[in-house]
């Protein structure tokens, strides 16, 4: 696998996982304008029905845009909320059960439990093994890995026969980064939501909450890109 197939491979995550918003949405009751894969400027868009599916320059994202302003958005239910925001990465875990399946299968035999019951066991243990280890990543910065890297790392585990393993990294890491209660995650979204009922004086700490947290994401992934650099012309 090349590093474009990386690439493309992990911009079909984010599909999936932008996908699963759109399914939550309307399992939810919450109406969507638009459904974009990425950031910046749209270089491709059509409409179907009532939503708006965009193409944008910076493929390394997306986002679901509900069909209403922040104040009708914070009167729709918490509890439809937390659907929403939870859609995505409860898609990327979806996704996951397959792929383990797929790798049991090569690895162990086609047996129902193999196929049907382990997955749950190892999308649990995978998620929580992710979790332990991210209080070690922030503590040794310099060992975060940007786009630039995971796109590297990505295509060399690809070549040494590990394709599969690649697409269950990058998927669950999808699902669990996503939940971390940072503003502008879904993660972050959710937890504010929940402070916000409890305490609605909060909303007002929503506009500049957002911005510090896409602040500090874009922080983290310009200081993680120039790492990945650092490394790759050491």
């Amino acid at each position: 696998m090349s590093y474009l197939g990386v690439l493309v491979l992990l911009s079909l995550l984010i599909v999936l996982h932008e996908a699963g918003h759109l399914c939550a949405a309307r399992l939810a009751g919450i109406p969507v304008s638009g459904f974009s894969v990425g950031f910046g400027p749209k270089i491709w868009k059509r409409r179907w029905g009532k939503v708006e599916y965009c193409l944008r320059l910076l493929p390394l994202g997306g986002f679901v845009t509900p069909a209403a302003d922040e104040s009708d958005f914070g009167a729709i239910s918490l509890a439809r909320r937390i659907v929403f925001f939870a859609g995505g990465p409860l898609a990327n875990l979806a996704v996951a059960l397959p792929l383990f399946a797929i790798s049991n299968g090569i690895e162990q035999g086609w047996s129902f439990y193999q196929l049907c019951i382990a997955p749950f066991g190892q999308v649990a243990a995978a998620c929580w093994r992710l979790v332990t280890i991210l209080p070690g990543l922030f503590a040794q910065p310099d060992t975060l890995s940007g786009p630039l890297g995971i796109v590297v790392e990505g295509a060399r585990a690809a070549r040494a026969g590990m394709a599969l393993t690649v697409a269950l990294s990058l998927n669950l890491s999808l699902a669990v980064l996503n939940l971390l209660p940072i503003p502008l995650l879904d993660g972050g979204q959710i937890t504010m939501a929940v402070l916000e009922k409890i305490f609605p004086p909060l909303i007002r700490l929503r506009a500049p909450l957002t911005l510090l947290g896409m602040l500090f994401l874009a922080g983290v992934m310009l200081y993680a890109n120039v790492q990945d650099l650092a490394r790759l012309l050491a």
